[in-house]
């Protein structure tokens, strides 16, 4: 999936209404805005764009998704491109600073979530993209 594939609405323009969209796109824009605070999940979504819990939960579902797979979403984009950061200028900021920058508050369920998108352990990220460290 690519990234920020989860915030993205449908291609289709007959898909939903027009306020329905613009409110989706809206949405986005608060996820991205708030996802690095680990606090910061569908309920605050919802109080922010000012709809109720449930209805976000209908927007995303219509999309086949969910909002708190969005947030780890952005999450996810966001520690990567700092993973690469990284490795680019052959720092030794530790993978766990990212993390918990990026929304995270346990490394170990990062680690997980990160292999899971990503194919490998964050640590080995840089290499897959062909930066080297040396």
């Amino acid at each position: 999936m690519t990234s920020s594939a989860h915030c993205l609405p449908p291609s289709d323009p007959w898909f939903g209404s027009r306020h329905s969209e613009t409110l989706f796109r809206r949405i986005c824009g608060i996820i991205k805005d708030g996802a690095a605070d680990p606090d910061f999940g569908p309920n605050e979504v919802a109080a922010e764009a000012g709809i109720s819990l449930r209805y976000l939960q209908k927007l995303f579902t219509e999309r086949g998704s969910t909002c708190s797979e969005c947030i780890f979403s952005v999450r996810l984009d966001q520690a990567a491109r700092l993973v690469q950061r990284r490795a680019s200028l052959s720092t030794k900021q530790p993978l766990s600073e990212i993390a918990y920058s990026c929304g995270f508050r346990d490394y170990t369920h990062f680690a997980r979530k990160f292999r899971d998108r990503f194919g490998h352990p964050p640590g080995a990220h840089s290499t897959e993209l062909g930066v080297t460290d040396s």
